[in-house]
């Protein structure tokens, strides 16, 4: 029988460990560590949960708008290092600024604002090391219950989307904090710009109740003119997944088609594609049924 020398025996030795260092090393990099601080779902949960109707809000003047736009503008730029001008304006604005991993590793400069202040303007999420393909919105986060779960969903299957989520309950301020219909919001200001500068797809989502005349998982809707091939084709790919799509363009869907989202007319205006996804209470419960149909909007 041949025998293994003792030298081979201590160089393959050597070679399993240093391998099992290196994979330590690579699952490290991939999974974030729970002393690096929340993942990103923890903060939108935290931050969500935090909205109420009777929660504080103004919109913010223009300059007020002007300055964060230019601000993240210039975030996008610097990524995770520098940028600290823009920093300080984004926590001028009332924001807190951090990097955050998401649950599947990916990496994003994080901008939240206080709940418990009237400048609750939203919480931004932009991605480092990859250029933005999608804008994902969330205009009414813990009113349209469970959206900004599908959000954080899409989010997960594509990661070189920017998360948008307003910053306060859609019934904050009488109404004023609903920012699918208000020109003067910062979520408003953000989504024209980004999508406008960087050319990119809006997601808007959106939840429905029970109803008794309507049986479909989502209503899909392209803003108020005839919508973009790729929502057209967003429509199939739903389907495609099983889910049942009343398309609002050629179908009636019980006043659910979005048409007078202002995100939706400015995206027409620049002729860029803009999805307002209606989907129901039970969808929902269940993102990541949707999530890889609608993060494929970016093409």
């Amino acid at each position: 029988m041949t025998r293994t020398p003792t030298r081979t025996r201590a160089a393959v030795a050597v070679l399993v460990v240093l391998s099992l260092v290196a994979v330590a090393a690579l699952v490290a990099t991939l999974a974030p560590r729970e002393e690096d601080g929340p993942l990103l779902e923890q903060h939108v949960r935290d931050f969500t949960g935090q909205l109420l109707p009777s929660g504080p809000y103004r919109p913010p003047d223009r300059a007020e708008r002007e300055a964060v736009v230019g601000a993240v503008a210039a975030l996008l730029g610097a990524g995770e290092a520098g940028g600290d001008p823009a920093r300080r304006a984004m926590e001028d604005a009332g924001f807190t600024v951090g990097v955050s991993a998401n649950a599947t590793g990916d990496e994003f400069l994080v901008a939240r604002s206080d709940p418990d202040s009237e400048r609750s303007w939203g919480l931004l999420a932009l991605p480092l090391d990859k250029e933005p393909r999608l804008l994902i919105e969330v205009p009414h986060p813990n009113a349209d219950y469970g959206t900004e779960e599908v959000g954080l969903a899409v989010l997960a299957a594509r990661p070189d989307a920017i998360y948008l989520q307003a910053g306060a309950h859609r019934r904050a301020a009488d109404e004023r904090a609903d920012v699918a219909h208000e020109v003067d919001s910062l979520f408003h200001a953000l989504a024209v710009d980004l999508s406008v500068r960087l050319r990119l797809p809006q997601l808007q989502l959106h939840g429905f109740g029970e109803r008794d005349d309507l049986d479909d998982d989502v209503v899909l809707g392209g803003g108020p003119e005839e919508p973009a091939p790729a929502v057209r084709d967003l429509a199939d790919r739903l389907e495609e997944a099983d889910l049942s799509v009343c398309r609002a363009w050629s179908q009636r869907c019980r006043g659910l088609e979005g048409t007078t989202n202002v995100q939706g007319h400015a995206a027409s205006l620049f002729g860029l594609p803009f999805a307002h996804v209606e989907m129901s209470a039970d969808l929902r419960k269940r993102p990541e049924d949707a999530a890889a149909a609608l993060a494929s909007l970016a093409g």
